[in-house]
C-alpha cells in the first residue's frame, strides 16, 4: 500500500509540475494564513504567539510582504521602522536597526544586523538577497540577539521562515508584468509524496530592462534585472518523536550592478585631478547615473544554501534539536561607484563565501509555563575576495605622472583572505513564578579567531612597485614596517559574554508588560582596502552594546492591537568605516573604533480593524544617535572632533502606514484596495556631517487594487510603487574625487495575475 500511495503521489506531483514547469515563483506564498491577525514567531527557539513575546518583533506573513511589494530585506523598511538598508559604494547591502549598523564595502564585512534563513545563519549580507521568497512569514527581532542568536546581531536579527510542505497537494502560478519591461513569472508546487514524507518546490524569476540612463551617453542605459531563485523542502517525520527538515536554496544574478550618481567633484589631490572630470554633468532626477563606456556595471552571482534540522523529543518535555547549514557563494561583479565615464574606482569584485554552522540544542519545560534551553554552536566560514582597481582618471595615481614623471599605474588587485572560527555555548531560563510574572535570564560564552591575509598588489603595468621603489615584481606593494613585497598577515582573537535577564508581567490575557536588559557584541573586522602602509589593515576590534528596554503589547478589544517601547543603548567601541590622511594617496578609507556612543529613542504600533475586511497598520519609530568624543578625519581630508554627533545613515523618524481593505463584489467575486506610506527624516552619509553627503528625508506612496475569486483561487491585482515619483537616495559618500549617490526607483506600475490549486 506504501509503494502504491508513493507511486500516486508523485504522478500527481509531476502533473502539476508539467503545468508550471516554465514558470517561476512571482511572489511570497503563505498557504497558512494567521487567524485574526496573530501570527506565530519562533523568535525564542520555540512556537508561540507574536503577542507573547516579551522583545520588540516586528512579524508580517508572507502574503502581506507580497501585497506591500516587498521582493527583499532591502525593503523591509516599508512595514520596519527603525530598519534601514543602504547600499553600500561596491553594492554590498547593509542593514541597521535603531542606528545599528556596520557599513563597509566587502563581502566579508560581518553585520550588526544578521539575516537568518530558517534559524540558520546568512552569515554575512551579500548571502542574504535570495531569502526573501516563498515564505510563511518574517520575523525582525530589535535589539541585541546574542543569546539566542550568536554574535553579529547587535542590532538585531531577520528570520525568514519558509513556507513547509503541506499535508495536502497544492500549487501555485504567478505572473506579473511592469513599467520598465519588468517581468515576473513563477509557480510552487506541495504535498506528500508519502506516509510522513512532504515535498515542497518553488521557484521564481525576475527580469527588467533599463531603468538608468547615461547623463553623457543617452543611448546608453543600465538597470537590467536578471535573477532567479528556487527551493526544494523535504520534511519527514519518523514516528512519534523524531522530525527532520532538510531544505536547499539557491539564487543566481545576472542583473545589471546599480550606476551610482554624479553629486559633486571632491579631489583628493586638485593638482592632478583629471581635466575632463569638471565637464561631467551632475544628476538631477532618479534616472540619471553615469558609468565608463563599454564598463557596464553588472553582477555574476551565485548562492547555494543548504540547511538540515533534527528535532528529537527524548520526552513530553524536553526536546534535543540539531541545526545544520552549508553556504557556498560565489560574486563576479563589475562595479562603477565614481558616477563618471572616466577610469577612476572602476572596479572588478570576485569573491567566495564558504559558511558552515552547526548548533545542538536541548530545550524543555517544567511546571506552569517555566522553560529552559542549553546549546552550543560552531562556525567555520572563509571569505576570498579580490577587488581589481582601475584608476588611471584619479588624481591618487595620476599624481605620480604629474610631480614625478611616472607612470600611472593600471589595474591593480586588492585581496584578502579571512579564515573565521567561532564556538560558543548559552544557556537561557524563563522562569514563571505564577500566572502573571515571569523572569528571564540567560547567557552566551562566544570565542572568536579570524586570520587575515591582505594584500595590495603591483599594477599590471608594474608601474606602482616602480614608483614606490620595490625591486623586482612584487607579490604585494604595501610596506610591512621597512620592507614591501610580500603580503600582511594577522589574527585577530577575542571572547566576550553576551547576556540577557527580564521581567515580564501579564495582569490578564489582552495585556503584556516587560523589561529587558542585554549585552551583545560583533565581532572585530579588517578591511579591504588599498594599502600603501601595513597598519592600514589593521582590524576594528569587537564592538560591545548594553541596551535597557521597556515596551508594552495590548489588545483591549477585539480588532485593536497596541505595541509600544522605549529604549536606551550604551555603545562601546562602535566600528565605523573612518579615514586616515595617507600620502602621497590623500585620503583613505580606514576601519576604527568610537570609544564611547548613545542610542535612545522610542517606537509605536498600533493595528485596528474597525470593520469587517478592513486593516490599519501603523508604525513610527524615534531614534536619537550620538557620538561620543572621538576625532577622526571626515571623509573630505579634515581632521575633527566628531562628539555629538548622529551616526550616518541614521535617521531620526522612521514610519510607517498601510491599509487594506477587501470586499464581496458579488457571491464568486470579491476586491480589494491597499495603500503603504513610507516617510524617513533626513540623515547623512559619512562622519562629519558634511552637507555634500547628506540623505533627504522622503516619503513614498504605494497603491494596489484587485479582484478575486471568493475561494481566493486566482487573484487579479494592478500596483503602483513610489506613486508621485518622489526623487530620493538611500546613500551618499565621497569616494576618490567625487561625491556620489544611489538613488531610489521612480514609479513603477504593473499588474499581477495569481492562481492556486
Amino acid at each position: 500500500m506504501k509503494t502504491l500511495h508513493l507511486k500516486k503521489g508523485i504522478a500527481s506531483w509531476l502533473a502539476i509540475a508539467a503545468c508550471i514547469a516554465p514558470a517561476t515563483v512571482f511572489a511570497q506564498t503563505a498557504d497558512e494564513q494567521p487567524q485574526n491577525g496573530e501570527i506565530i514567531v519562533t523568535a525564542t527557539k520555540r512556537a508561540e504567539s507574536v503577542n507573547d513575546v516579551p522583545m520588540s518583533i516586528t512579524a508580517a506573513a508572507g502574503a502581506d510582504l507580497v501585497a506591500a511589494g516587498i521582493r527583499s530585506a532591502d525593503d523591509l523598511g516599508k512595514i520596519v521602522p527603525g530598519f534601514t538598508f543602504t547600499q553600500s559604494a561596491y553594492s554590498t547591502p547593509v542593514y541597521s536597526l535603531r542606528g545599528v549598523g556596520f557599513y563597509n564595502y566587502d563581502i566579508a564585512s560581518t553585520p550588526t544586523v544578521t539575516v537568518y534563513q530558517d534559524e540558520a545563519p546568512l552569515a554575512f549580507s551579500a548571502m542574504s538577497r535570495g531569502a526573501s521568497f516563498d515564505l510563511e512569514r518574517v520575523e525582525v527581532l530589535k535589539g541585541p540577539q546574542g543569546l539566542l542568536f550568536g554574535s553579529n546581531s547587535t542590532g538585531g536579527a531577520v528570520n525568514y521562515i519558509a513556507a513547509r510542505p503541506t499535508d495536502t497537494l497544492k500549487a501555485g502560478m504567478d505572473a506579473g508584468y511592469g513599467r520598465f519591461n519588468a517581468w515576473e513569472l513563477g509557480g510552487f508546487v506541495s504535498g506528500p509524496i508519502a506516509d510522513g514524507v512532504g515535498v515542497r518546490l518553488a521557484a521564481r524569476h525576475e527580469g527588467s530592462g533599463d531603468w538608468q540612463r547615461s547623463t553623457t551617453r543617452p543611448e546608453d542605459g543600465n538597470g537590467k534585472r536578471n535573477f532567479t531563485q528556487m527551493r526544494a523542502l523535504v520534511d519527514i517525520a519518523s514516528g512519534d518523536r523524531l522530525t527532520a527538515k532538510f531544505g536547499l536554496t539557491a539564487f543566481w544574478d545576472k542583473s545589471d550592478v546599480q550606476a551610482a550618481q554624479l553629486h559633486q567633484v571632491t579631489p583628493l589631490i586638485l593638482p592632478a585631478i583629471d581635466p575632463r572630470l569638471l565637464t561631467f554633468p551632475l544628476a538631477s532626477g532618479s534616472r540619471d547615473a553615469d558609468w565608463t563606456a563599454g564598463f557596464g556595471p553588472k553582477r555574476d552571482d551565485r548562492l547555494v544554501h543548504a540547511t538540515a534540522r533534527l528535532d528529537y523529543e527524548a520526552s513530553d518535555a524536553v526536546t534535543l534539536t540539531s541545526l545544520t547549514s552549508y553556504g557556498d557563494y560565489q560574486q563576479d561583479d563589475r562595479v562603477d561607484p565614481d558616477a563618471t565615464g572616466l577610469q577612476i574606482v572602476d572596479t572588478i569584485d570576485r569573491g567566495s563565501i564558504k559558511a558552515l554552522f552547526q548548533e545542538v540544542r536541548l530545550s524543555g519545560e517544567f511546571g506552569n509555563g517555566s522553560r529552559w534551553i542549553v546549546g552550543a554552536n560552531y562556525e567555520d566560514n572563509k571569505v576570498q575576495e579580490t577587488q581589481t582597481l582601475t584608476s588611471t582618471s584619479g588624481s591618487g595615481f595620476r599624481a605620480f605622472n604629474l610631480f614625478f614623471g611616472a607612470p600611472i599605474p593600471d589595474a591593480i588587485d586588492i585581496s584578502s583572505t579571512q579564515k573565521f572560527r567561532n564556538v560558543s555555548a548559552f544557556t537561557n531560563l524563563d522562569y514563571a513564578l505564577n500566572d502573571q510574572v515571569k523572569l528571564h535570564a540567560g547567557v552566551r560564552y562566544t570565542d572568536t579567531r579570524d586570520k587575515f591575509t591582505g594584500c595590495t598588489g603591483n599594477s599590471a603595468n608594474g608601474a606602482l612597485g616602480l614608483i614606490l621603489q620595490i625591486p623586482g615584481n612584487p607579490e604585494c606593494t604595501q610596506f610591512n614596517g621597512p620592507v614591501a613585497g610580500a603580503p600582511t598577515f594577522s589574527t585577530l582573537k577575542e571572547d566576550n559574554l553576551s547576556w540577557r535577564v527580564g521581567v515580564d508581567f501579564t495582569p490578564n490575557s489582552e495585556t503584556l508588560i516587560y523589561a529587558n536588559v542585554s549585552r551583545g557584541f560583533k565581532v572585530g573586522a579588517f578591511p579591504l582596502i588599498p594599502a600603501v602602509l601595513s597598519f592600514q589593515y589593521d582590524p576594528a576590534t569587537q564592538e560591545k552594546l548594553t541596551a535597557y528596554e521597556a515596551g508594552l503589547k495590548l489588545s483591549p478589544r477585539r480588532g485593536v492591537q497596541i505595541n509600544g517601547a522605549v529604549f536606551y543603548y550604551d555603545y562601546a567601541d562602535k566600528q565605523v568605516l573612518g579615514s586616515d590622511n595617507v600620502p602621497p594617496f590623500g585620503t583613505l578609507n580606514r576601519l576604527v573604533n568610537i570609544p564611547k556612543s548613545k542610542v535612545s529613542g522610542a517606537e509605536a504600533q498600533l493595528i485596528l480593524r474597525p470593520v469587517e475586511g478592513l486593516t490599519l497598520n501603523g508604525g513610527l519609530t524615534y531614534v536619537h544617535s550620538r557620538i561620543g568624543n572621538f576625532t577622526n578625519i571626515d571623509p573630505l581630508g579634515a581632521s575633527r572632533n566628531f562628539k555629538g554627533e548622529a551616526f550616518p545613515n541614521t535617521p531620526k523618524w522612521q514610519g510607517s502606514i498601510a491599509a487594506d481593505y477587501s470586499f464581496p463584489l458579488s457571491a464568486s467575486l470579491n476586491g480589494f484596495v491597499g495603500a503603504n506610506a513610507t516617510l524617513r527624516s533626513k540623515t547623512n552619509g559619512g562622519l562629519g556631517e558634511n552637507e555634500v553627503l547628506k540623505i533627504d528625508g522622503y516619503t513614498l506612496v504605494d497603491l494596489r487594487a484587485g479582484i478575486s475569486s471568493s475561494d481566493d483561487r486566482w487573484r487579479f491585482s494592478v500596483w503602483g510603487r513610489n506613486v508621485f515619483d518622489k526623487y530620493y537616495w538611500t546613500n551618499a559618500y565621497r569616494i576618490a574625487d567625487v561625491s556620489a549617490r544611489f538613488a531610489g526607483m521612480p514609479a513603477t506600475f504593473g499588474a499581477t495575475l495569481s492562481f492556486r490549486y
